[in-house]
């Protein structure tokens, strides 16, 4: 499997967690669309998101471009979930992360669950830690909220959005975990994440190239 697809110069990038242990010989790409993991936890937002930025300026995401990689290529490489020291490999694959994201300069960083979220938080050098266990459902859309509010063009925004927990045994407990009180009943993660996701391009779109070329006329920045 290729450690990456897609754009790196592209304003958004997606990380992932890790390769999937059963088919990652067969897979060509993190996130492969062949995958079902890919589209129970992508997708979904995908499509709230297309129709908001079509139906409100006739935009549309360039998901072509996006660059997608994953935290670590194996899952035996994740720390266990209580452990706030990681072993010196993984801080040294963090490190080369935050590299990365120093000469690139992304503008929006999704991270899908709990270990990717705190792996990059690493990364980019956010100074308090904890172990990725501490990322509950509830937390994560405490903090995709909180981050949005506080977003700021001129630096990495790390926002997090949930793994395969969404699609998973207690799903409705995760939508509404996530979402919190801020949503309409009953909470559709997808919906608010796609939505929310649409407003802070839209907003932002003077700082951010992310469309299909021909789309929303002269008013593409």
């Amino acid at each position: 499997m290729k450690d990456s697809v897609g754009d790196p110069m592209f304003s958004v990038w997606l990380i992932a967690d890790s390769e999937p242990k059963r088919w990652h010989g067969l897979l060509l790409t993190p996130l492969d669309p062949r995958h079902p993991a890919r589209h129970s936890i992508w997708t979904s937002v995908l499509d709230y998101m297309q129709e908001m930025l079509y139906r409100l300026e006739k935009l549309r995401f360039a998901s072509d471009r996006l660059y997608i990689t994953n935290a670590v290529k194996q899952p035996e490489h994740k720390p266990i979930a209580t452990a706030v020291n990681w072993p010196a490999s993984l801080q040294e694959e963090s490190c080369s992360l935050g590299k990365e994201l120093s000469y690139f300069r992304p503008k929006v960083l999704l991270t899908f669950g709990a270990f990717a979220f705190e792996f990059v938080r690493r990364a980019s050098g956010e100074a308090v830690l904890f172990p990725f266990g501490h990322w509950t459902t509830r937390r994560l859309g405490e903090e995709f909220r909180k981050r949005l509010a506080l977003y700021d063009s001129t630096r990495v925004n790390i926002l997090p959005l949930l793994h395969v927990s969404i699609s998973r045994g207690r799903f409705l407990e995760s939508h509404r975990y996530f979402v919190g009180d801020v949503g309409k009943e009953p909470a559709n993660y997808f919906e608010f994440v796609g939505t929310e996701l649409a407003q802070l391009f839209l907003k932002q779109r003077k700082h951010l190239r992310i469309w299909v070329s021909g789309t929303g006329g002269n008013r593409t920045p």
